[in-house]
């Protein structure tokens, strides 16, 4: 039911299908919505904040559940659960960032799909994604297709698109992912950060949620680390950590658009936040660092869970 309109329900099994009454659906001028896990647009639908006259469910779509491995690059499918990733050794960054994701049951419907639709400012997987370069498979009857992930994000998708899966490359050294957000887990995180190495190509990539509207890269810090690390040892001084996190405070001052100020922290916490989980994820990646001092406001976040 969305906003006391009764809306009509297809359930295809192949992506051709979807593509096909997606297609259909907006030739025909009416409002239709993707179904995925449902972790938002259920709710959504419920309140009446959306509504949609057909609504194409996924679930059934097994493609979307696939995930790949090619020489360089990893693909997940759109349909894949915050729990089909968790526990992926191929890619130990992004199953720390989706070990993280909300609840239980949240991590068991929520889809790599899904995570893309909501675009939350400080989402894990979005924030994850962003630093690994993702880009964006999707699917229409113009045939299969390809896009960055900051353009899926610009622009968004066309309304006979559907997104199949995203790709990026293999883990190429260390990956952190840090947040943090309110004890319970359902709520979203307040600042999230993800740091990825790669010892290969000499790269260091950085992006922090929740200063703006959407994950932003750190390009500033990105080019001091690949700069300042010695990658014959993979190490860094605790010094260049800490101007690591310095250097990310400045930029992430700097993000358009800002979020405004909220009743979980104002912007000057949010920058603080991100420096803060910046340097300690870069020096997870490259050093070990000791154990944070009392009030440090990334107290009881973990690259590897939420306590």
């Amino acid at each position: 039911m969305a906003g006391g309109m009764t809306s009509t329900m297809f359930r295809p099994r192949t992506v051709g299908e979807a593509v096909e009454m997606l297609a259909a659906a907006h030739d025909s001028g009416a409002a239709v919505a993707l179904l995925g896990g449902g972790t938002d647009l259920v709710p959504a639908l419920r309140s009446g904040e959306r509504s949609a006259e057909a609504v194409i469910a996924l679930r059934r779509v097994l493609e979307l559940r696939v995930r790949g491995a090619g020489a360089d690059s990893l693909t997940i499918g759109a349909g894949a659960t915050y729990t089909d990733l968790a526990g992926w050794s191929l890619s130990p960054g992004l199953a720390r960032a989706a070990r993280v994701v909300g609840s239980v049951q949240i991590r068991n419907t929520g889809t790599v799909g899904g995570a893309l639709g909501s675009v939350r400012p400080a989402g894990d997987l979005l924030t994850f994604l962003t630093a690994a370069d993702a880009e964006v498979l999707t699917a229409s009857p113009r045939g299969p297709d390809r896009m960055s992930l900051p353009h899926f994000l610009a622009d968004g998708l066309a309304p006979d698109a559907l997104v199949t899966a995203v790709r990026l490359a293999r883990p190429g050294g260390p990956q952190v992912y840090l947040k943090i957000g309110e004890r319970q887990a359902a709520y979203p995180a307040v600042v999230s950060c993800a740091v990825l190495v790669d010892r290969v190509r000499h790269r260091l990539t950085c992006a922090i949620g929740g200063v703006g509207m959407l994950p932003a890269r750190m390009g500033q810090a990105e080019r001091y680390a690949r700069d300042e690390v010695d990658w014959s040892t993979g190490t860094v001084s605790p010094p260049t950590a800490r101007r690591f996190g310095d250097l990310v405070v400045e930029e992430a001052a700097r993000v358009a658009p800002a979020l405004p100020a909220g009743p979980r922290g104002s912007v000057e916490y949010r920058w603080h936040a991100a420096g803060v989980l910046a340097g300690r994820a870069f020096a997870r990646c490259l050093h070990h660092l000791t154990a944070p001092a009392a009030g440090d406001p990334a107290r009881g976040s973990a690259a590897g869970g939420q306590r």
